[in-house]
């Protein structure tokens, strides 16, 4: 007998103060929505370390993806559980269809609650042989089982190698790197590699691999270059830097190298950041350099085990005073379960696993952290930051960048609560400063 699992999402809409929820688009402060489907992809060069003048470069194009459970629809056979999907994937050039490739796969789960897991996830990988150019990629994923489509587009950037200049290939960030477990499809040099398709990063890995190429060094000493690799947050400040001599790395062929590296990220903040890969000559001049960018986020009960004053610091706009006092005295042995507890008191439906007052209050630090934040100040610190988290996205933003005669400033209208806030840029450096608040508090 066949039975098929529907799934279906069940969203709550509370409205509480001075902590309030909303529905409303509010222009540029838009939450993203749930993709269904990621992408990514990385290329690496075929024709062995150099193109022959007059012939085209092949590259082969790594396509991967990602699909999250809950998004695909399972079918009970026996005591599994099984999804069936085709992909399709097209490739434009100039707006016009270069190549396309189509195949059917099958994914198998062991039990039910796999199937409506919004944490387990497949990744898999389509290759294609393409020349240097700039494409555009068309993704669609078909359920079998209930014929809902996901579709993607992604735009693919290849470079052409130049005479002799050294040239990097794409960077391709990855989950795990070991010995070759028998899947050819994820392997390289031997290697197993998993990519990190949504590019995110944490625990329970407080490490990310990367993989990359090199080529074009038949006119160059390798013991002459080192290779830089830098993590950037997005203040510009480097928190990882690495220099390694090119003549260490793991040669392709004369010309051409490789390398796998792990990097250590227990020690990184949340946020945004970019790999950067850079090849120095002896004078320090970059001859070729790559980048890539990526995420790293930790889980909640991470963050209060390994740095439990920050852990409570972020609390400041949902907890009392009292509570404030209690959790910063807690021992450190009580920590977690005082965190726990905290958080369990303020559930506006205990009665179920989910606590949706939590679940958007990091959200809202989340989002203020990525668009407020200013220099060295994080953004759940500043006054729009502040705002954003207590009230939630604004109903309407009434923009002003450049006026004659004042500085730039901002009004956010929250008409469900009658109230409004005025920003102003006072200091002309992008930190816009609270001048009317609604009761005289921030």
């Amino acid at each position: 007998m066949r039975t098929t699992i529907k799934f279906i999402v069940l969203s709550y809409f509370l409205c509480f103060i001075p902590f309030s929820f909303s529905q409303t688009d509010f222009g540029y402060l838009e939450e993203p929505e749930d993709k269904g489907v990621f992408l990514d992809y990385t290329c690496f060069f075929e024709n062995g370390s150099t193109g022959i003048e007059g012939q085209e470069e092949n590259w082969r194009l790594e396509i991967y993806y990602k699909v999250f459970n809950h998004n695909l629809t399972f079918i009970k056979e026996q005591d599994k559980f099984k999804a069936s999907y085709e992909v399709e994937i097209v490739l434009f050039s100039k707006n016009k269809q270069f190549t396309a490739s189509s195949y059917e796969e099958e994914y198998v789960v062991e039990s039910y609650a796999e199937t409506q897991s919004s944490s387990n996830f497949l990744i898999n990988q389509v290759n294609l042989s393409v020349p240097a150019g700039e494409y555009k990629l068309s993704f669609k994923l078909i359920d079998h089982n209930s014929e809902q489509v996901l579709k993607s587009e992604q735009p693919i950037s290849i470079i052409s190698l130049k005479g002799n200049e050294p040239a990097f290939s794409s960077i391709e960030l990855a989950r795990s790197v070991k010995e070759n477990q028998d899947s050819p499809k994820f392997t390289k040099r031997g290697k197993e590699i998993i990519p990190s398709v949504s590019g995110i990063f944490g625990d329970p890995e407080d490490f990310l691999w990367i993989y990359f190429e090199m080529y074009n060094f038949k006119a160059l000493r390798a013991e002459d270059y080192s290779l830089v690799c830098e993590l950037e947050a997005g203040n510009k400040s480097i928190v990882f830097k690495d220099t390694t001599s090119i003549s260490l790395l793991p040669v392709i062929d004369q010309t051409s190298f490789y390398d796998f590296k792990k990097i250590s990220i227990n020690e990184i903040k949340d946020g945004a950041y970019t790999l950067h890969l850079k090849l120095l000559n002896k004078e320090g001049k970059v001859r070729a350099k790559a980048q890539k960018e990526l995420n790293i986020e930790w889980s909640l009960l991470y963050q209060v085990k390994n740095n439990y004053p920050q852990a409570v610091e972020l609390l400041r706009y949902v907890a009392s005073d009292k509570e404030l006092k209690e959790l910063k005295e807690a021992k450190e042995e009580d920590r977690t379960k005082k965190w726990i507890d905290f958080w369990k008191s303020k559930d506006p439906t205990p009665d179920t696993p989910e606590n949706e007052l939590m679940e958007e209050y990091y959200k809202r630090v989340k989002y203020a952290n990525e668009h407020f934040g200013i220099y060295n100040k994080e953004g759940y610190k500043t006054d729009m930051g502040v705002v954003y988290i207590k009230f939630g996205p604004p109903d309407e933003v009434d923009r002003h960048p450049f006026e004659l005669n004042s500085r730039p400033y901002l009004v956010w209208y929250y008409y469900r609560l009658h109230r409004k806030f005025l920003f102003v840029d006072v200091t002309g450096y992008g930190e816009y400063e609270l001048q009317y608040p609604y009761n005289g508090k921030r």
